[in-house]
């Protein structure tokens, strides 16, 4: 779909027409699909039972999903959208420096979750009525079906923000310069929806087998846990999981803390890799005859081996998390505790996710209002280079790490240690426990 943008207030609505248009096409697609290909009542299983389900429930259920995700990506896009009021709050606090300016932007995030997460519940609560477990990994699929739109929307903002930093490296006339901005200040809220989606979705998959994508991601990646630990314990052959029994207890509350652990050290990644970056820019301004001044030509080379570098080794803290966890916890402490540490590294992850995602898309927007200055109140911020400014920078340097590494990743660490764990279940049931067997 293509579309003529005259304004630059045009180019947000373009982007979210395109997932609102896909999901009304696919909902009556699903619904011709449901009809013709499905017959008007068939049985599954649930850990045991036998259940009848009919085909109008069974499109329910991808439609709730399809439509709860929808839903959580307009909330996502109000909340990093600098069109609206948390954000240009956001920029307001500005006003008064930097720490007002990141205490309004963690408040955001934080309230951010509340809406999303009353959406996944009603998603859980409907699909598992209708057709049990298969109807929450049914959902998931649900949100997964306009993938190759939220792709195509996950993938504009990375591009607009690319082509802005090559039009300013080339010295480019500041009129492209504004047009980039505004198209990377849309793409930041439509990634921001996108991530928490995929979160979203993959969370109800768990207990079964820029922000608009950003939050999509998020959103898919909870269906998909969801139905992930659900089978997870089927095939683990846990008849109950009892939040009162110490053994689960205490699985729940290590994996609700995981997720933390996981961030600080992605956060802790980046600031690393920065701090070496700086030292090198630095180091080059003084070695460099000529740089500051900009006769002479950085080396750039050096740079981008540094952020490559850190990429692959800083990787592989987490990586281990990720992978040892549920080995370590299966194996020593058995079926019970690890699925409480998969449901707790699943309810804590989708909250830090979405809101570390808002957060960090809000700080950037704000910083882009003001640069913008396209309203009065923005303009009353000040140009590049005031105090609100200098504020909003420093907000939306913190944000960056927040929205492009700790929240989309929290993505592969749920959605990774379900895998795990389903393949290892009968392992586990079978030889995990050590220490409990022991004493």
């Amino acid at each position: 779909m293509l579309y003529p943008l005259i304004a630059v207030n045009e180019i947000e609505p373009a982007l979210k027409n395109q997932l609102i248009i896909s999901t009304v096409l696919m909902t009556i697609g699903i619904a011709i699909v449901s009809w013709v290909a499905l017959p008007s009542s068939f049985t599954i299983f649930n850990f045991g039972t036998q259940k009848v389900v009919k085909n109008w429930q069974l499109f329910l259920c991808v439609a709730v999903g399809l439509w709860a995700g929808l839903i959580i990506g307009f909330v996502t896009e109000y909340y990093t959208s600098n069109a609206y009021s948390p954000v240009q709050d956001v920029a307001d606090s500005c006003r008064t420096g930097a720490a007002t300016n990141v205490i309004f932007g963690l408040a955001l995030g934080y309230k951010s979750v509340i809406i999303p997460i009353f959406s996944i519940a009603v998603s859980i609560f409907v699909s598992f009525s209708f057709a049990a477990m298969y109807g929450i990994a049914v959902a998931a699929l649900g949100m997964l079906s306009t993938i190759a739109t939220g792709l195509s929307i996950d993938a504009y903002g990375p591009i607009s923000d690319n082509a802005g930093g090559i039009a300013e490296m080339a010295g480019m006339s500041h009129r492209i310069r504004e047009r980039t901005d505004a198209l990377d200040a849309a793409g930041n809220t439509t990634a921001a929806i996108g991530k928490n989606l995929r979160f979203y979705s993959k969370l109800l998959t768990h207990l079964c087998a820029a922000a608009f994508f950003r939050v999509f991601a998020i959103g898919s990646a909870a269906l998909v846990s969801l139905a992930l630990f659900g089978a997870f314990v089927s095939r683990a052959s846990i008849s109950t999981v009892d939040v009162l029994t110490p053994k689960v207890f205490i699985g729940l509350i290590v994996g609700a803390m995981l997720p933390y652990w996981f961030s600080a050290m992605t956060m802790k990644s980046v600031g690393s890799a920065a701090l070496k970056m700086v030292e090198e820019v630095r180091r080059q301004f003084k070695t460099i005859p000529g740089l500051l001044e900009g006769t002479a030509k950085p080396d750039y080379a050096t740079c981008v081996k540094i952020s490559t570098d850190a990429s692959i080794k800083e990787m592989i803290p987490p990586g281990a998390l990720v992978m040892l966890t549920p080995l370590i916890v299966g194996i020593f402490f058995g079926v019970e505790t690890l699925s409480g540490v998969l449901a707790g590294a699943l309810v804590s992850g989708v909250q830090v996710a979405i809101s570390a995602s808002n957060t960090g898309g809000a700080w950037d927007n704000a910083k882009k209002y003001i640069e913008a200055g396209v309203s009065e109140h923005a303009m009353s911020l000040g140009p590049k280079g005031s105090d609100p400014h200098k504020a909003a920078v420093i907000g939306d340097t913190i944000g960056d790490p927040l929205k492009d590494t700790s929240g989309p990743s929290l993505n592969i660490l749920i959605k990774l240690m379900a895998v795990e764990s389903l393949v290892f279940a009968p392992f586990f049931a079978t030889h995990g426990g050590l220490l409990f067997k022991i004493f």
